[in-house]
């Protein structure tokens, strides 16, 4: 039985490229019209308290996300300047630093311990970028990379929407810089 039907696929190769070709135009429109959902949440039931809790986020509070930003070696004046950037990011709800308890003009020093510890450590300060959707919505994510795009080589944006918008962005970048296998590269003397 297995050797009449190899037969046939060899008298028969023309049948069988047809039918390859097109078998491959239904392959190719899922393959552009998937689309990949990096949000584990929606995954999960709704009745656990990771999703309810960040549905009533959203809901209630209009705020579903955050992400860390770590600013290093900058002024004060200049990190508040950043922060103003941040804040005009859309989907950005609300930027938390040191100049939201108190004026850049107070010295570090007379903050509370637990809070000039909480935003600042050696020459680095922290700031909490709020977002107004879910941790691993489209908006959040376009937000971080927005967030990047306006911030120096020595500001650091992290969280789980940072981290969700790299595993996004890996794959893409990779191809990028993958180089042609139908190139080939002759050995430099």
């Amino acid at each position: 039985m297995v050797i009449k039907f190899g037969k046939w696929l060899t008298r028969h190769k023309a049948v069988v490229l047809i039918i390859a070709f097109l078998l491959l135009i239904p392959a190719t429109i899922g393959y552009v019209s998937t689309r990949i959902n990096y949000d584990l949440l929606s995954y999960l039931p709704n009745s656990l308290e990771t999703v309810s809790g960040q549905d009533t986020m959203v809901d209630e509070f209009g705020m579903g996300a955050f992400s860390m930003i770590v600013v290093e070696d900058m002024e004060l004046k200049d990190v508040a300047a950043l922060k103003e950037k941040i804040e005009a990011v859309d989907h950005v709800k609300k930027v938390l630093w040191y100049d939201s308890v108190l004026d850049v003009s107070v010295p570090v020093e007379m903050l509370p311990k637990d809070l000039r510890e909480a935003f600042f450590n050696g020459d680095a300060t922290m700031m909490i970028a709020l977002f107004d959707n879910t941790t691993s919505s489209e908006t959040s994510m376009e937000a971080v990379t927005q967030i990047r795009k306006i911030t120096s080589k020595n500001c650091f944006v992290s969280g789980m929407t940072g981290i969700v918008t790299d595993i996004k962005q890996r794959p893409r970048r990779q191809q990028r810089r993958r180089p042609s296998p139908f190139r080939t590269t002759l050995p430099s003397s």
